[in-house]
């Protein structure tokens, strides 16, 4: 169970790799199964996360839900072990105005990952970037898609950009820190504390 959560919250975290001392979110993680069988379809752990953006000097709060979805198509892994697909509903809001809703799977990225690694991935963590916390000129999330077992070699790290009149573009991003394993099973924490 610890292995799969902190593989989750790594993913999750979206390769959170800041200078400084920003204060990352925290995310509610709701634990799925303790373990992942052969035998069963596995998921993985379905977590919410919420947080304040600045955006052309205006304030805008954001929130997504983490979740494993049953009516999307069953992956299996390269060592073999079958996972339910995940869906991501983020919603950008100013007040009581929605600026931006959408709902991310697997399909959404399908032009950004290889074939090859496609078939084997799931939708496995997403988050806002806090690589790109200096920039308030845009909406900034990352996505990744990737082999649900952290113990896997397939991991691609997609770059999301929301506009305030709700226009997106997603890119791949490369070269990103990986080392952001948290210290605890339930915090979405800042990478540098992590460090320490």
């Amino acid at each position: 169970m610890q292995r799969r959560n902190i593989m989750l919250l790594v993913a999750a975290m979206c390769l959170a790799s800041c200078g400084g001392n920003q204060k990352a979110d925290v995310a509610e993680v709701v634990d799925s199964e303790s373990a992942v069988s052969m035998d069963r379809v596995n998921t993985m752990s379905d977590f919410n996360l919420d947080g304040q953006i600045e955006v052309d000097g205006h304030n805008y709060t954001y929130e997504f839900a983490f979740r494993s979805d049953e009516s999307l198509p069953v992956v299996t892994n390269a060592e073999g072990f079958r996972y339910y697909d995940n869906r991501v509903k983020l919603i950008i809001s100013q007040g009581q105005h929605v600026v931006y809703e959408h709902t991310f799977t697997k399909e959404s990225f399908r032009d950004l990952v290889p074939a090859k690694d496609y078939q084997r991935s799931v939708l496995a963590g997403f988050n806002r970037n806090y690589m790109k916390e200096g920039q308030h000129d845009r909406f900034y999330f990352v996505a990744v898609v990737g082999d649900p077992d952290e113990n896997g070699d397939i991991s691609h790290t997609i770059g999301i950009a929301v506009d305030t009149h709700g226009g997106m573009s997603t890119e791949l991003i490369k070269n990103v820190d990986t080392d952001t394993s948290p210290t605890s099973g339930a915090a979405n924490s800042d990478p540098d504390e992590d460090a320490a």
